[in-house]
C-alpha cells in the first residue's frame, strides 16, 4: 500500500451530466481514451477487455506540447468495482504508482467523476517535480475530457 508523501495524492473531482453507466462504459473503452482524454496518445488492454489482473499499455502525451517526449507505461488493473472505481498500478524498480478513476452516481442523469494518484520510491523522489506535474496533467485532462463526453454521451469520432 502506498503511503502518500508530500504533494500526494494528486486528486480532483467533477460533476458530469451523464448517467454513471455511460461514463463507466466510456472508461472501459480503453482504445478510445485518446479521443476524449488528451493526456493519452494511445492505450490498449492486453486481451481486449478491462479485467482485474489484466495488463494495460498506454502512452502519455507530454504535459506541454513544446516538450519533445512521449511517456510509455505498463500497468496492471488492481481494482475494478463497476460504476465505482477502476485502479491500475505501475511498478518499476524504485517507482510504484497507483492511479484510480472514481465514479459516483448522483442521480439517474448525473455522476461525480474523479482522478486520484499517488506514488512512492526513489525514482519518484528524485524527479518529484516532474511526477507531480504529470499527475496534475493527467487529472485535469481526465476531468475535462469526462465533462466533454456529456455533450453527446460518447467519445467524439
Amino acid at each position: 500500500m502506498i503511503v502518500p508523501t508530500l504533494g500526494l495524492p494528486v486528486e480532483g473531482y467533477t460533476t458530469v451530466d451523464l448517467p454513471v453507466e455511460r461514463l463507466w462504459s466510456a472508461q472501459l473503452d480503453v482504445p478510445r481514451w485518446h479521443e476524449w482524454n488528451t493526456c493519452f496518445a494511445w492505450s490498449t488492454m492486453v486481451g481486449g477487455r478491462v479485467a482485474l489482473g489484466k495488463t494495460l499499455l498506454f502512452v502519455f502525451n507530454p504535459i506541454q506540447r513544446r516538450f519533445p517526449y512521449r511517456l510509455p507505461a505498463v500497468a496492471k488493473i488492481v481494482e475494478l468495482e463497476p460504476y465505482e472505481r477502476l485502479t491500475w498500478e505501475v511498478k518499476l524498480p524504485g517507482f510504484h504508482a497507483l492511479h484510480s478513476y472514481r465514479f459516483e452516481r448522483l442521480d439517474d442523469d448525473t455522476c461525480r467523476y474523479g482522478s486520484w494518484e499517488a506514488a512512492e520510491g526513489a525514482l519518484y523522489r528524485v524527479a518529484r517535480g516532474f511526477w507531480l506535474a504529470h499527475f496534475a496533467y493527467v487529472c485535469e485532462s481526465s476531468l475535462r475530457g469526462a465533462r466533454g463526453l456529456a455533450g453527446n454521451g460518447r467519445p467524439p469520432r
